[in-house]
């Protein structure tokens, strides 16, 4: 594929206006039309559509923009190496829950960054569907999972440690202050889960099948942020991992239900089975393990 049509494609993705990418490119209007139509033709998919005088990316575009931000790093990367140059401007894309997004990947920036303050890191939520084809044509570089172990035999992966779960509620719901409460307990009432996939959340569902539960209603949200808010105003219970309300509990926002029995879940890192990784990649890895280690 022309990595010179992907970089047209970039430029015009980014800006959204053929005339501006041409403009920034130094190209005349009409060169970066033909581009994209070639790069439209080699993929046989439209990849903008024209409302009114705007354009936007297609659905298939979308998908395209992420195979390309990858690809025109990867190129990037190599020349670098092969010219034993420092690293340049480069990308890591990295898919991780949100709770490990907002209470680890903050402890490892700061080590990263200072050894590579050019790399750019495309941070996103998780779909274990997906995941394991993202990771083996390398439009992810490393995942991460609040699960216990993933069945994928191209995947390689590595505990990094274990997570403490709640099931938490407010303090004026009707079961703050009950003992040795469990999955019966939750018989008609609203439980707030993370839509992404946690495996966590996969294996709470099956204990409540199996327990013959019937929830008053089960609501889903992309947003921890929004979870804990609902939670907080009294509007059902929630299970989610301690640190990521350890300030809630704090200040008494949201208090943890008498569960009766303990429940965790491993935080695990993903990457393809045989990948090699860059100096960049690698020094991500390590700068995670020692960050959500507390080192």
């Amino acid at each position: 594929m022309d990595l010179q049509k992907l970089k047209t494609f970039s430029t015009v993705a980014s800006l959204m206006n053929f005339n501006q990418a041409a403009e920034v490119l130094n190209y005349a209007q009409s060169s970066v039309s033909a581009q994209i139509k070639a790069l439209e033709n080699d993929l046989d998919a439209l990849l903008f559509q024209r409302v009114g005088k705007r354009v936007k990316l297609t659905p298939a575009g979308e998908k395209m923009l992420q195979y390309t931000h990858k690809m025109l790093a990867i190129e990037q990367e190599a020349r670098n190496e092969i010219k034993g140059e420092a690293a340049g401007a480069s990308l890591l894309t990295l898919r991780m829950p949100q709770t490990v997004a907002a209470c680890h990947l903050p402890m490892a920036l700061p080590a990263f960054q200072k050894r590579f303050p050019n790399v750019n890191l495309d941070v996103t939520s998780c779909a274990l569907f997906s995941l394991e084809h993202e990771l083996s044509i390398g439009t992810v570089d490393l995942a991460f999972l609040l699960t216990d172990t993933v069945s994928a035999a191209s995947l390689d992966m590595e505990m990094i440690r274990t997570e403490t779960l709640v099931v938490a509620a407010s303090p004026g719901h009707e079961l703050a202050g009950k003992a040795g409460l469990g999955y019966k307990s939750l018989d008609g009432r609203v439980l707030f889960l993370p839509k992404a996939d946690c495996g966590y959340r996969m294996e709470f569902e099956q204990a409540l099948t199996l327990e013959r539960v019937r929830l008053g209603s089960l609501i889903e949200m992309n947003s921890i942020e929004a979870i804990k808010a609902a939670v907080a105003n009294g509007m059902g219970v929630t299970i989610i991992p301690r640190i990521s309300i350890e300030h809630d509990l704090k200040t008494g926002r949201l208090i943890e239900l008498d569960w009766e029995e303990p429940m965790e879940t491993g935080l695990l890192m993903i990457w393809q089975r045989d990948k090699c990784f860059s100096p960049a990649l690698d020094a991500f890895m390590d700068a995670f393990r020692r960050g959500a280690a507390g080192f």
